[in-house]
């Protein structure tokens, strides 16, 4: 008898400790007040290279287009950014969110001249361009707000939330087109080179197909000699109200450190004329561009 009455204090002793901190662990505090700031990313589900009105884009049949594979446009479309969220009440956390992302293509067409003399429809010239221009195209969003969102805890370190985030996007489409663009190995081939005592091997430096005294005359009267680059640029950009309601999910792995994940949808839109040139001059007749995708923002955050 005495012997069972030992180990039953025993049990006591070790087992029902043991329980009511697992239970401290697993269960959620009475109330919880904390913040955190860290580094987050957020993924659109969405080409933004195949919007509606991008069709320009692409090659449109028989109407001039730029010819990019928009299929090459980043998909999903990634905004790196901060974000940082407090508690204002046990259950009630606000926020905010700031990022810039982009995603550019580039091509060099193969272009061949065509000419239709008569005007009968069939081309009679046809003629390969021997110089075909660089064309970039590239699309920048940035996205800066507020979030608001309801909290759940489950475990301690461990809780599901709903919520929104609310604030003001901007959409800008950069199209560059340039002729005679340089590459990287041409920048190190000199007109002339300096050698010993100070000789200056003069090659055809005027381009005209022989290298005699007229060589010497250009290099004094140009010095470093210049290669002229013929481009064109257009930069519209057009600003919306965003919204994306989410459930989040957030994990404490360390006393300071956690990983917060929300899925979502993100909705906006650039109504018709809102759409500005690079000096902020409206284009009265721009189309709608609807921006509407899956979301997800993931983060990595220190604090609470």
């Amino acid at each position: 008898m005495g012997t069972q009455i030992i180990k039953n204090l025993v049990f006591c002793l070790i087992i029902v400790p043991v329980s009511l901190g697992a239970q401290d662990d697993y269960y959620p505090p009475e109330s919880f007040y904390g913040g955190g700031v860290g580094f987050s990313q957020m993924f659109l589900f969405q080409n933004l290279g195949q919007l509606q009105s991008f069709e320009m884009l692409g090659s449109v049949g028989d109407t001039a287009g730029f010819g990019f594979d928009l299929t090459k446009f980043a998909n999903p479309f990634i905004i790196n950014g901060g974000e940082g969220f407090s508690n204002i009440t046990e259950r009630i956390r606000i926020g905010g969110y700031a990022g810039v992302g982009t995603s550019f293509i580039t091509v060099k067409p193969d272009i061949t001249l065509v000419l239709d003399e008569n005007g009968d429809g069939i081309y009679d010239i046809k003629e390969v361009f021997e110089k075909p221009p660089d064309l970039q195209g590239k699309i920048s969003m940035w996205l800066s707000g507020a979030t608001i969102e309801y909290l759940f805890p489950l475990f301690r370190g461990l809780e599901v939330s709903i919520g929104s985030f609310f604030g003001i996007g901007r959409l800008n489409l950069n199209l560059s087109q340039s002729a005679g663009s340089p590459s990287w190995k041409n920048q190190f081939n000199p007109v002339f080179q300096i050698g010993e005592n100070g000789y200056v091997l003069i090659k055809d430096a005027n381009a005209d197909g022989a290298i005699d005294s007229t060589d010497i005359d250009y290099v004094q009267q140009n010095q470093f000699p210049t290669i002229a680059i013929n481009s064109t640029m257009t930069s519209p950009s057009g600003t919306f109200f965003n919204v994306q309601p989410y459930i989040a999910v957030k994990l404490q792995l360390l006393d300071r450190m956690g990983l917060r994940m929300t899925v979502g949808f993100n909705a906006g839109t650039i109504n018709e004329g809102e759409w500005r040139t690079e000096d902020r001059k409206p284009i009265l007749d721009s189309p709608e561009t609807v921006l509407n995708s899956m979301a997800i923002r993931t983060m990595i955050y220190f604090g609470l």
